[in-house]
């Protein structure tokens, strides 16, 4: 699926927040999934209170540590800033997602068919175990709502720079994802926050990066999850309506 002579380094980030029951068994995962590949795997400890840093560094990974939790969005910024990778692969720390699927998500960026890709929890082929009904419903519904963000209202806010076609998006909240580096750099992201995996794709359709979706294999554990459907939908409707505005303005 993939080679070393086609890749320089596959940088694989970890945003953690009091993981220490999942990081040490997450790490090792990664190295046999990547096995034969050129990659390292950066931990951003994001003002974890338990001993997540020291576990993911006894484990091999290279640890980056915030003083005071700053946000998912900032920590998967600061494992950029560290990278060396020109992919970069971005997973949850709490177990959920599969390690073993990490080929499957870089493929279609090393064999350059693509830009951007979300491991997503709802395609056909997707194995996901523990689907709570209120966050697949709430994350059914914000996917939609960035489909129709990115397919209809950013080509008009852009005067059709952007192509004005219907794109779907099944997973925006997914934070499975892999982007080349220098892609990523071209992203204004202002989030510090779980916002930054919905406005990862409006920019990514705003600079006109191609995505593809891939079905992934997750343990969906909604006891685990910091996110709050309210609180951080409201945010994300915030953070889409000053970025539609914004484009807006420049026309």
């Amino acid at each position: 699926m993939t080679s070393s002579s086609q890749l320089k380094m596959v940088s694989v980030i970890i945003p953690a927040r009091d993981e220490a029951h999942s990081i040490g068994s997450l790490i090792p995962k990664i190295k046999q999934s990547l096995s034969g590949l050129p990659h390292e795997i950066i931990v951003v400890n994001d003002g974890s209170r338990d001993e997540t840093g020291a576990i993911a560094r006894s484990s091999g990974a290279m640890v980056i540590s915030h003083e005071k939790n700053l946000g998912k969005g900032a920590a998967m910024k600061t494992g950029v800033e560290n990278a060396r990778g020109d992919i970069l692969a971005f997973l949850d720390s709490d177990g959920a997602h599969d390690p073993q699927d990490i080929p499957s998500i870089i493929a279609p960026i090393v064999q350059g068919k693509t830009d951007f890709v979300i491991g997503s929890r709802a395609l056909p082929g997707s194995k996901v175990s523990v689907p709570p009904l209120r966050r697949r419903l709430s994350n059914n519904l914000a996917s939609f709502a960035i489909s129709v963000v990115i397919s209809f209202l950013l080509p008009l806010a852009t005067m059709f720079r952007c192509q004005f076609k219907w794109f779907r998006i099944t997973d925006c909240t997914s934070g499975f994802r892999a982007i080349k580096k220098g892609n990523w750099q071209k992203l204004a992201l202002v989030s510090q926050g779980f916002q930054i995996e919905t406005e990862m794709i409006y920019e990514a359709a705003r600079n006109k990066l191609t995505i593809v979706e891939v079905p992934i294999s997750c343990n969906w554990n909604s006891e685990t999850s910091r996110l709050s459907i309210v609180r951080d939908g409201l945010e994300t409707l915030k953070l889409l309506a000053g970025k539609l505005l914004g484009d807006i303005r420049r026309k």
